[in-house]
């Protein structure tokens, strides 16, 4: 993951990756074989009659079973991802009234018209425990997904990591890191929030795999995962009808933030 110039917060930072469902779904071959690939490992088949197998494709499997795994994967900890991200103008909501200009409301398939990667606030926490000892990894950023001047520009919102070469970004974002899309305003209906294969930053990287006793050429990710829900009493949490996982805060004139968290698998990848 990378920085613009404003960084909040003087500490690692725990990378993640969202996709949405069925079209863009985690656990598609091509996410697999390129996650496989950048950690010099293989896919192998999960499910179905003949799993673990290597395989190239879902073709490759039998009895249902998907070419979605990475071989030579060490769950070496298991732990909580915190997201926190408010990317509204600074204190104030979507209402148009609340913003010189006025703002168009996040919808399906579309962000709110004032988000911007100038103000796509960013945390996001790693905490585990392994023999015995904790450990607690965070960082807020601001500017997304960095490197370039923070001038406001259009951008796509997405964090790169892992990259393989061919515009091929394995272990990154590939849903825009804003709160609209956190919140699921902004995905297609029937899509959710999912993490796999989520790369590190090379700090947090560092970190979490000088703890979990990785060598140089493995790489270290998050693997499968269940939401924790947050935020329970569905009134001041704005659960809406269905939504019970998070605490919803983009929407009107809300000026806090979104808050999700993740169980999360610490993972080595590579052999």
């Amino acid at each position: 993951m990378k920085l613009c110039s404003s960084s909040l917060a003087a500490l690692a930072v725990a990378g993640l990756w969202t996709g949405a469902a069925f079209a863009s779904n985690p656990g598609t071959d091509s996410r697999a074989d390129n996650t496989a690939t950048s950690s010099g490992s293989t896919t192998v088949c999960e499910g179905g009659t003949n799993p673990t197998n290597p395989c190239t494709s879902s073709g490759d499997c039998t009895g249902g079973g998907t070419c979605t795994g990475v071989a030579n994967v060490r769950v070496a900890a298991r732990g909580l991802l915190t997201i926190i991200t408010d990317t509204k103008p600074p204190n104030t909501g979507w209402a148009a009234t609340a913003n010189a200009g006025g703002c168009t409301n996040p919808s399906e398939g579309n962000l709110s018209s004032c988000e911007t990667r100038a103000n796509a606030l960013l945390t996001l926490m790693l905490e585990f425990t392994l023999n015995g000892k904790k450990y607690l990894f965070a960082e807020s950023f601001k500017c997304l997904p960095g490197g370039e001047a923070c001038d406001g520009s259009t951008d796509d919102f997405t964090i790169d990591s892992w990259n393989a070469g061919g515009g091929l970004f394995q272990a990154g974002w590939n849903q825009p890191a804003v709160e609209s899309t956190l919140a699921e305003r902004s995905v297609f209906s029937g899509n959710i929030i999912q993490i796999r294969w989520a790369g590190l930053p090379p700090g947090a990287e560092n970190a979490v795999g000088a703890v979990l006793g990785r060598t140089p050429t493995q790489r270290v990710a998050l693997s499968r995962t269940d939401e924790v829900p947050v935020c329970t009493d569905p009134t001041p949490c704005n659960h809406g009808p269905t939504n019970t996982r998070f605490s919803d805060h983009s929407s009107g004139t809300d000026v806090l933030g979104t808050v999700r968290r993740y169980k999360v698998d610490i993972a080595v990848v590579g052999p």
